[in-house]
């Protein structure tokens, strides 16, 4: 069996498990067929990218986070700092000094009231 295939399944499956819903409710919450559905349960086919986004917004996760998680069987990173370093690694340069210089400005703003910084916290 295709591995893709089996990890969408079992993904759709929890989900409509913690949702409580039938093939039915879960796939007119989505904007789709019951029969699609239940293809993509029964290890059939894939969404398509806007179906895709729509699982993961369900899931928690960002569509990458879901996509690799399908490919490769990579859950997403729960740790909120990752997560946050991840999406910045993947922003032009622009942005990440955009990023550095409101965060400079936290911590100075945080040094001059004489806020203690946690790391780790």
């Amino acid at each position: 069996m295709n591995p893709k295939t089996e990890r969408l399944s079992k993904l759709v499956k929890e989900l409509r498990a913690d949702l409580a819903l039938s093939q039915g409710q879960f796939a007119k919450r989505l904007g789709v067929s019951r029969p699609a559905v239940s293809l993509w349960e029964a290890k059939v086919g894939l969404p398509d990218t806007n179906n895709l986004q729509k699982l993961a917004a369900l899931k928690g996760w960002s569509v990458e986070d879901l996509q690799l998680f399908i490919e490769e069987g990579k859950l997403p990173v729960e740790d909120p700092v990752e997560k946050l370093l991840a999406h910045v690694r993947s922003l032009p340069v622009e942005a990440v000094a955009r990023i550095v210089r409101e965060g400079a400005q936290i911590l100075a703003l945080a040094h001059g009231h004489g806020e203690r910084l946690n790391s780790g916290s």
